[in-house]
């Protein structure tokens, strides 16, 4: 119990109050229309899937595995060994750059040269516009996280070391891209109910 006493539940009610903020700007960014009839929910669901959704799909299965990839590693080395093992960093950078570097080939690459070309529908521009909100409380969320679970890690020691300050900027760049697939995912999730 003097686990849950210390920076734990401070961390998890940060972490709730921000994922419910979170939610409830999600929710109020797409405007509730009425609901579908089921032949036209019929008729969207045999509808061939969007290139922008298959996208965000993609997206967030390199932002999930890169940043589970990196976590595994962190967890079960420590970003002591992190820090101070030169292989161990320049490998977790390689996962991260790797990831990163395919985020941006198979999402924002193709994203820009649609913008570019004007291929996406009204919907599509709407859902884009609105998955900021998903990414923003994302990224406040992480950032809530860090920034609570860190001053309670080394409140004795009375500083941060700088190793963490790396680990929060990395976490939150794949975090903004996880963001971004989420809140796509999540605007066709609600055109489907909602039109």
């Amino acid at each position: 119990m003097e686990f849950l006493s210390g920076w734990f539940v401070p961390l998890l009610a940060t972490v709730i109050v921000f994922g419910v903020v979170g939610a409830v700007l999600i929710v109020r960014a797409w405007p509730q229309a009425a609901q579908l009839s089921p032949e036209e929910r019929e008729e969207m669901a045999r509808a061939p899937m969007p290139a922008l959704q298959k996208r965000a799909w993609w997206g967030l299965a390199i932002g999930g595995v890169t940043f589970m990839a990196i976590t595994a590693i962190l967890t079960t080395k420590g970003a002591a060994a992190y820090w101070e093992n030169d292989d161990l960093r320049l490998f977790v950078v390689a996962i991260f750059l790797g990831g990163l570097f395919a985020y941006v080939a198979v999402v924002l690459l193709a994203l820009v040269k649609e913008e570019r070309d004007g291929s996406l529908d009204e919907r599509d521009q709407a859902i884009l516009r609105r998955a900021a909100t998903a990414q923003s409380a994302a990224i406040i969320i992480a950032l809530a996280a860090w920034l609570t679970a860190l001053p309670k890690m080394f409140h004795s020691e009375g500083a941060v070391p700088v190793v963490y300050l790396y680990l929060m900027f990395g976490s939150v760049v794949l975090v903004h891209m996880i963001g971004q697939s989420v809140g796509i995912l999540l605007g066709y999730w609600f055109a489907a109910r909602h039109g």
